[in-house]
């Protein structure tokens, strides 16, 4: 269950990226705040990302085995906004190498393996939970990562098309992830600047964990605010499906 927490971590540190740069860098300063007013719950209207949906190319490097592996499949998000807090549904859909799901209501998450037989359900972790080693933390603490990561730029600080490099680290020791590497839409600081319509920002992130392992997501042909309904959020256990609950098998977080 490793390799999946890998994929929830991304998720939420992808769509939610509300960290604040250090230092006095003018345009690092720029491109992060481009980047998280999208996401924030008092965004103007229209300046903000209410749901996307994307193709996904993941590619991980396990360290220990010298080996990578590749999956792609499709990802939704919708941002429910209550109050100044974001609560996002998601949906993950893993069609290579193997059919795998992992869908969550916004209340309770489900990792689906269709070949086992069994699905993984469990409730979201409490608002504050601000553990850097629970993925599932950063889903009820959104806009928070300023508390849980310096930004820097990477080095270069811009890919070959000029897309923006930045550079995470956790502020306290992490057993899972020792750094983010994210490559930021160029698009970011007209938004910033203009205020024009959304843009989802990611364009490609990579985690780096321990034993020289990584996993990064490209994510492709985006698609904003396309007004996703309830019910794609929604699991049903299949008939003959067993369940598993952390109090019979935990995440191995």
């Amino acid at each position: 269950m490793k390799y999946l927490s890998f994929l929830v971590l991304l998720l939420v540190t992808l769509l939610t990226s509300g960290a604040l740069a250090n230092g006095s860098d003018e345009l690092l300063d720029k491109v992060v705040r481009g980047l998280e007013y999208q996401f924030r719950a008092n965004a103007a209207p229209g300046a903000s990302i209410e749901d996307l949906q994307a193709d996904f190319l993941q590619q991980a490097y396990l360290g220990s085995l010298d080996r990578v592996e590749e999956g792609r499949g499709r990802v939704a998000v919708r941002f429910d906004r209550r109050g100044q807090q974001l609560q996002p549904r998601f949906r993950w859909e893993y069609q290579t190498p193997s059919v795998q799901q992992i869908i969550s209501d916004g209340r309770t998450v489900w990792v689906y393996l269709p070949e086992n037989q069994q699905v993984v359900e469990s409730p979201l972790p409490a608002d504050g939970n601000d553990g850097v080693d629970d993925p599932l933390a950063f889903l009820t603490g959104l806009g928070q990562l300023s508390k849980r990561f310096t930004v820097a730029w990477a080095s270069p600080a811009r890919d070959g098309e000029g897309h923006y490099r930045l550079l995470l680290k956790p502020r306290k020791p992490s057993a899972i992830i020792e750094r983010l590497e994210l490559v930021i839409d160029r698009a970011v600081l007209a938004h910033e600047e203009n205020g024009r319509k959304p843009v989802y920002p990611v364009r490609v992130a990579t985690v780096f964990g321990p034993n020289e392992s990584r996993t990064t997501i490209t994510f492709r042909n985006v698609r904003v605010n396309q007004g996703l309904s309830d019910g794609l959020f929604d699991f049903k256990v299949p008939e003959g499906v067993e369940v598993l609950r952390p109090d019979q098998q935990q995440f191995g977080f």
